[in-house]
């Protein structure tokens, strides 16, 4: 019974109109945001929650769940603001995550001196599989935080493109290894 139920929502959710899919999928992010109870702030005009998560070592970032344009996009600012002779390496790590990347894209912006991680979804799937927002969002925090400690260590310690995404290849092969 519970399946034919499913399916009918699932029908019913896709006979809508998109600003009636936008608003399910709205409603749906704030409840997620409601029942973890995360600190976060909600802003209902622009359909945007500000939730503050660990991204490294006790130390916390804005992170930013938004429903706009048919998607569903999450972002975070890797570096707020960077050292402009450091902006040719910067640009050299964004191409390289840009090219491993299967979702999302990380952007330099040169007039904003800052880098963000921006990671966007059609609207249909959280529309149809509301627990695909949390799984989202599981998914785009801990890019997130690989993405914010591979930056890191080229502002702080200087170290090449390369090597940070070899050391970071690395890594993910070892866990990987490990989990099997």
């Amino acid at each position: 019974m519970n399946k034919i139920k499913f399916y009918l929502q699932r029908i019913y959710r896709l006979a809508l109109s998109f600003k009636k899919q936008e608003e399910i999928v709205w409603k749906e992010l704030k409840k997620l945001h409601a029942a973890a109870e995360w600190k976060s702030g909600v802003y209902e005009k622009e359909k945007y929650i500000e939730t503050i998560f660990e991204i490294s070592n006790k130390k916390g970032g804005a992170f930013f769940y938004m429903i706009y344009d048919g998607s569903f996009h999450c972002r975070f600012k890797i570096l707020e603001d960077y050292p402009t002779e450091l902006t040719t390496d910067l640009f050299i790590l964004a191409a390289h995550f840009n090219n491993l990347l299967n979702n999302g894209v990380v952007i330099v912006n040169v007039n904003g001196h800052y880098i963000e991680y921006h990671q966007k979804s059609d609207l249909l799937i959280p529309l149809l599989y509301p627990s695909e927002i949390h799984g989202q969002l599981i998914r785009h925090h801990n890019t997130s935080k690989d993405i914010y400690s591979a930056f890191q260590r080229l502002v702080i310690e200087q170290e090449a493109p390369a090597i940070i995404i070899a050391d970071l290849l690395k890594d993910n092969d070892t866990k990987e290894d490990e989990s099997n």
